[in-house]
């Protein structure tokens, strides 16, 4: 299996890595910093180069499927056991970097002071957005939200990551901030921490302080069916 660098060193902006298998333009690597497509948050793109002959590949994809991380290219022509240099587009990997971690500041208000949970999301370069389960609308609600999260971002709070057993983290419902939950089979879970305001179970790529967001801007809130109220942000 895919060893995923990115869960230890979001700032890996290059690597050098082995193809392990090769369908088509779809390359599985023994290693790889590139985020795959999962949990809201869009993949990363770059491109590799085959150390034998400088040849170049755009990464225009990355999924996980059945477990594993796979690439795709632009074109054909990689073949298994071929060793690569890999880099990462570091423009597109920060900014969405910048709204993940800001995404869970927010959400971390909306939990704390609101007892909101997040029903869903999804980050590109362009917008954020999360749905709450808010029985009816309360824009002063969320405007107030963004305030407070836009105060935390102002404390310059570190970021740290740490993980824990399964059975460890059950012992603290503070760290599961979706409503959907986590899958019961996994071991470990790994542990983003604002430190002194927020800590969660999540996969993603973040910052390391929390004045690397920038600023929270609100731009929209929408009603989605019962119970669901979905909120539109950029990050500034």
């Amino acid at each position: 299996m895919t060893k995923a660098l990115y869960m230890d060193n979001s700032y890996l902006k290059e690597f050098e890595a082995k193809i392990s298998s090769v369908k088509d333009k779809f390359i599985i690597l023994d290693q790889t910093a590139f985020f795959p497509k999962g949990g809201g948050l869009e993949w990363d793109t770059g491109k590799i180069i085959r150390k034998s002959d400088n040849q170049e590949f755009k990464v225009v994809y990355v999924g996980k499927f059945n477990g594993e991380i796979s690439h795709e290219v632009d074109i054909l022509g990689l073949k298994q056991g071929d060793e690569i240099k890999c880099f990462i587009d570091w423009e597109r990997r920060y900014k969405l970097m910048r709204y993940h971690t800001g995404t869970h500041v927010l959400c971390g208000i909306f939990s704390r002071e609101y007892n909101l949970l997040v029903t869903g999301n999804q980050l590109t370069t362009e917008k954020g957005r999360v749905d709450l389960n808010m029985e009816t609308m309360d824009l002063k609600l969320v405007k107030e939200a963004f305030s407070k999260a836009n105060d935390i971002i102002k404390k310059d709070l570190d970021v740290e990551i740490y993980y824990k057993s399964m059975e460890e983290a059950k012992k603290d419902p503070t760290l599961f901030k979706l409503a959907i939950g986590f899958p019961h089979d996994i071991k470990k879970l790994r542990i983003v921490d604002i430190v002194n305001f927020d800590a969660q179970a999540d996969g993603g790529c973040h910052v390391k302080s929390l004045k690397e967001i920038g600023k929270l801007v609100f731009k929209e809130a929408v009603n989605k069916g019962k119970q669901n109220r979905r909120i539109y942000f950029t990050v500034e």
